[in-house]
This record gives C-alpha cells, structure tokens and sequence, in this order.
C-alpha cells in the first residue's frame, strides 16, 4: 500500500534529486526556488520555477483524489497514463509516437543510454553545448552517478558507476564557445561534430548526438542539415537526441523532430514554469525495448514507462514516482493555460519583453548583454524560435564578474530580508569550457506564467517589463556599487 500522507509540499520535493530538496534553514532549493507558491519577480524560468497557485491547487486536487481511493496504485497508473496523453494531445503528437517520464531531463539521457545499448557496441556520446546544459549530463551520459541523491535509491557517490551503464558509455563535451566566451561559428561548429562521430563510429560505437535546441543561454547547435546527414549516412549507428529540456520550442517542432527519426528531451518545468522537475522523452514508436539495465532502478519507476514495455517495466522495483506525477499534472495546467492564448497574443508578448530588456540594459557600466541574439534554428520555428533568455556579464572594476561573483548577486537580489519586489533570475552561466576564469552571465528569462499573464494587458505588458526591468537594473548597479558582488576576504 503506497502511503501517500505527506503534504504537497512534501511531494513536490519527492521522487528526484538533492537539488529539489529545500533546504530547512532557508526553505529554499539549490536554483532558490520553494515548493508551495511563493511571491517575486520570476524572471528564472531558464533555470527553474516555483509552482503558480492554480498549478499547486492542480497537484492538490489529484494527491486529495488518490487518497481517496482503497488502494491508490491504479488511481496512479490511471494517472501517469493520463499524463501521456494530455502532453500527446498538447504536442499534437499521435500514435506513433512515445512517451517516457523521467524525474529530470538530466536523468533521460541514462534512459536513452539503454535504449541505445545493443549488440555488445558501446555508446558514445557527442554532448555539443556542454557548459550549457544540465551540469550533470556529462556524467550521466559516462553512466555515472550525478548527484548524492537518486529518485528511488536514497544517498550515491557522485561519480560512482551506473550498473548496467558505467563501462558500456562514454562521453565528449564539444563547446559552442571558445575562451573568450566567444560564440563559435556554426560551420566551425559541425565541423567539430562530424569529426568527433566519425572517430567514435570508427571505434565501432553507436554515437547519440546531442543537439541543442535551446542552451542555457539561447544558442542552437548542431545544425540540422548536419544530423539529417549523420543519420541518412550512418542509419541507426547515429542516434540523435534533442535536448529541448528548456521547453523553448513550439509543439510542431517536436513533431518536427520525431518524423526525422530524432529523440526529444522535453520538460514541463524551465520555459512552462511547472515545478522543477517534470521531464518526458519523445521517441519515434519503436520495438518496445528489452529490460533495462539495473541500475536505471533508482531513477525510474514501472509507471513512468509506457504498459507495453511489458520487459523493460518488469525489470524495475518501484512501482510509481507520485511526486513526478503531481509536478507534471501542475506543469500540464500551466502549458494548457499558456496553448489556450492566441498565438499573436503570445507573440506579442515574446516581442514587448524584448524590446525591455534592450532598452532598460543598455547603454550601461555595469550591465552588457551578451552580444547579438542567436541565429534561428533550422528545427526550431515560430514562437519557439523567438528570444525568449538573455544573459548579461555584470561589470565591475571594467571587469566581468565571474560566476561566483555572480552567485552572490543572484542571491542579494532573491533575498527575503532584502527590499521588495525580490527578482528571481536564471542561475549563472560560465561561458566557454568551464574554467576558474571562464566568463560568466546572469539570465533574465520569458516564462509561460509571465506570457499568460502579461497577454491580458492592453500592452502586451510592455510597461510591465519596463518598469519591473528597470527596478532590476537599479537593484543590480546599486548591489555592484555597494560591494555586493565581493567574498567576505574580499570585502574585508
């Protein structure tokens, strides 16, 4: 019998990993979000969000309904199979296509690690963008252990191997930046990618191909003519995945991708502003695959997979993730609300928000957004292609602030004790191979909840964003001038 006593609160912290759990003293989660509704400027969605009242009271009425229940197992069934669907119809995806939820969209790439694995061949990964991705892909893509906490294996050693995994998998970060924090071109780009798969097919591996359709700070790479190419040249010894994880794309872009052949890494908790974490897999239908390896155990539950994966389910212990399934059901009230806008209202507000942070971050000392808005990719169309993220380097001493500099300002400004409104910005980025030196940007980002909100606005909440954004640069040049930015070493 599931015991399903614990709050809400509670649940939305449940069945994922150290970096959900809040903290006791603060309340607060690594990305400083909480998991019951709060107030603030939520300007962070490229990292995460904390769940809007109508999602939470989403979750609520379901946990309340399972509860009801004389065994609530088949309630949770009935419920993940709903979630399928829902984002199916959401998606306008149909009957050749699968679903896969998964706690996080780092913990996916295990998942299509083993959906890869076959004839003895081991797996290789090309992780292009990897500085701009989920800080834990690299080691999962390896089949090692990424954080001290599993969704349903309690504590692990970081690094440690994946059974079934560690040995089979390995991995390559490709950068989409030089040193400099310079942007790459996109020739130079899958120039690089190409080379990178044919030395790993070379060696006799199958090679996924992780293409980004919208990093942490925007960019997109590879191209598409270059992973159309790999998997018409190569066939099924080049896999490419996705990785969609901040939900910045249109639906008939992931319809887009899977009628290639591609897998899609989506989540319902950056862009839609679900709470952290809900992610999904899309795959082309395909052969329901053999069981999994076991130690995808700790992070997968039977539930998560579709029912006819009768051996790969059979080979899991836990039966369901119902923190998973609340966060999606709060994700999926916020992506419905964001599809029932018009789309040209929503484009609207995609624009007026552009146009806000180009005027009220510039001209500054302090403040400088970081170069031109990235190219349009050729898989990523309409509201999907619109800039949405824009990181900024902060400037102090005629210096870029590195990340741990920046880490101290994103806290000042999300403080409690501090004034009001508190902003809520993406995490930094450090820009370029991770180095100490390496620059680094903060992030203010376009989320759904802001797009569903700001729409009904005569103007599109163009003085919205002005006004909220200005306070923001004041906020931030005032933080830069009082020190804010400096250790305690440095300060003293």
């Amino acid at each position: 019998m599931i015991d399903l006593s614990a709050d809400l609160a509670s649940w939305m912290a449940a069945g994922g990993d150290g970096r959900q759990v809040p903290d006791p003293h603060t309340g607060l989660t690594k990305y400083r979000t909480t998991t019951t509704p709060r107030s603030g400027v939520a300007l962070g969605s490229c990292t995460a969000s904390w769940p809007t009242q109508g999602a939470f009271r989403a979750a609520q009425l379901a946990l309340e309904g399972w509860r009801r229940e004389a065994d609530p197992s088949d309630a949770l069934h009935a419920a993940a199979h709903e979630i399928r669907e829902r984002l199916a119809r959401l998606l306008g995806l149909g009957p050749e296509s699968e679903l896969v939820l998964t706690p996080s969209g780092t913990d996916a790439v295990y998942l299509v690690s083993a959906l890869c694995l076959r004839d003895d061949a081991p797996v290789h990964h090309v992780v292009v963008g990897a500085s701009e991705l989920g800080g834990g892909t690299l080691a999962a893509a390896r089949g090692e252990v990424f954080n001290p906490l599993t969704p349903h294996g309690g504590p692990a050693e970081v690094g440690a191997p994946v059974a079934g995994l560690s040995g089979r998998c390995s991995a390559e970060p490709l950068y989409l930046r030089d040193r400099a924090g310079e942007r790459l071109s996109p020739d130079e780009i899958d120039e690089r990618v190409r080379s990178r798969v044919q030395a790993a097919l070379a060696e006799g591996a199958r090679v996924i191909v992780h293409l980004v359709a919208h990093s942490k700070t925007g960019l997109r790479a590879p191209s598409l003519r270059l992973a159309e190419s790999l998997v018409r040249e190569r066939g099924e010894r080049v896999v490419v995945l996705v990785d969609a994880a901040q939900g910045r794309v249109a639906p008939h872009d992931v319809r887009n991708a899977l009628r290639r052949g591609f897998i899609v890494l989506f989540t319902g908790s950056k862009f839609y502003s679900g709470p952290p974490f809900s992610g999904v897999l899309c795959l082309p239908q395909r052969h329901p695959p053999p069981a999994l390896p076991a130690g995808l155990q700790a992070w997968t539950a039977r539930s998560d997979l579709p029912p006819h994966w009768t051996a790969a389910r059979d080979a899991l212990r836990v039966e369901h993730n119902p923190g998973l399934l609340l966060r999606w059901i709060a994700a999926l009230e916020q992506i419905t609300r964001y599809h029932a806008i018009p789309p040209q209202k929503r484009g609207r507000v995609y624009h007026t928000f552009a146009s806000a942070v180009l005027e009220r971050f510039g001209p500054s000392e302090i403040l400088q957004i970081d170069v031109p808005l990235p190219p349009v990719h050729h898989l990523v169309t309409g509201l999907g292609a619109y800039p949405s993220v824009f990181g900024f380097h902060v400037i102090a001493n005629s210096e870029p602030l590195p990340a741990p500099a920046l880490r101290r300002l994103h806290a000042h400004l999300d403080d409690p004790r501090g004034p009001t409104p508190r902003f809520h910005l993406g995490q930094p980025v450090a820009l370029g191979p991770p180095t100490d030196e390496a620059p680094a940007v903060l992030r203010v980002a376009l989320g759904a909840q802001l797009v569903i909100e700001r729409a009904r606005d005569p103007d599109a909440g163009a003085a919205w964003f002005r006004e909220h954004l200005g306070v923001l640069r004041e906020r931030l040049e005032g933080l830069v001038r009082s020190g804010a930015h400096l250790s305690a070493t440095e300060s003293s």
